[in-house]
C-alpha cells in the first residue's frame, strides 16, 4: 500500500491543472481555482463599469444617432397589436346599446365614415346636440367594458366656409370585430321598407 500511494502522488505531482475562462474570442488560462475566481470577479467588475459608461455616453449622443439605434432595435421585435375587443366584450357592448346607437354604428360599419348631416337624417334627429347624446350612449357602454370610445369610432372636424362639419368613422379595430362577428344584420325597419309594395 505504501508504494501505491507514493506512485499516485508522484503521478499527480506531474499533472498541471489548467482552468480556461472564455473571454472575447479566446480564453484566459488559470492554474488554481483561487486565480480563476479572482479573474472572474475582475471581469464582472469591468463589465459593470463598461455598462455604466455606456449608459452615460448614450445620453450625450446626438438625437439622430439614438433614434437610429432605437429603429434598429425595434426592427428585431415583432409588433403585435392587441385588440380592445373580444367576442364576449363585443356582444356585451352590442346588447348594452340602444337602437339609435345600433343604427349609427350600422351606418358607420357599412359606409366606414359618415358626415354629421347624414347621421342626423338617418337617425331622424335635428341637431348635433341630439347626435352627441346618441354618441354618448356608445361611449358610456364602451367605458363600462373598459374599452375606449376611440376603439369604436373616431371624429374628424373640418371647417368649410366658416362652418364646422364633423365626420364620424368606424375604428379599424371595431370594423375588424364586426366582420368577425358578422354584424350588423339588416335593420328591421329597412327590411320592412324593402318588403313594402
Amino acid at each position: 500500500m505504501t508504494y501505491a500511494a507514493k506512485r499516485t502522488s508522484m503521478t499527480l505531482g506531474s499533472i498541471m491543472i489548467v482552468i480556461k475562462i472564455p473571454y472575447k474570442d479566446g480564453h484566459i488560462e488559470c492554474t488554481t481555482s483561487e486565480e480563476a475566481i479572482a479573474v472572474i470577479q475582475h471581469l464582472a467588475e469591468e463589465e459593470a463599469k463598461r455598462k455604466q459608461i455606456t449608459s452615460v455616453r448614450l445620453d450625450s449622443w446626438p438625437k439622430e444617432a439614438v433614434d437610429e439605434i432605437l429603429r434598429e432595435r425595434d426592427a428585431f421585435y415583432e409588433i403585435t397589436e392587441i385588440s380592445a375587443w373580444t367576442r364576449e366584450s363585443f356582444w356585451k357592448f352590442i346588447d348594452g346599446i340602444g337602437d339609435s346607437q345600433k343604427r349609427l354604428l350600422t351606418l358607420l360599419v357599412h359606409n366606414y365614415r359618415q358626415s354629421d348631416d347624414v347621421l342626423r337624417k338617418a337617425l331622424k334627429i335635428d341637431s348635433n346636440q341630439a347626435l352627441a347624446g346618441v354618441l354618448s350612449g356608445i361611449s358610456k357602454q364602451a367605458g363600462i367594458l373598459n374599452i375606449s370610445a376611440r376603439a369604436v369610432y373616431t371624429i374628424e372636424d373640418e371647417r368649410r366656409a366658416g362652418k364646422l362639419h364633423k365626420t364620424y368613422a368606424a375604428a379599424d379595430d371595431f370594423l375588424r370585430i364586426c366582420r368577425e362577428m358578422n354584424w350588423p344584420e339588416e335593420w328591421p325597419d329597412r327590411m320592412q321598407n324593402d318588403a313594402a309594395p
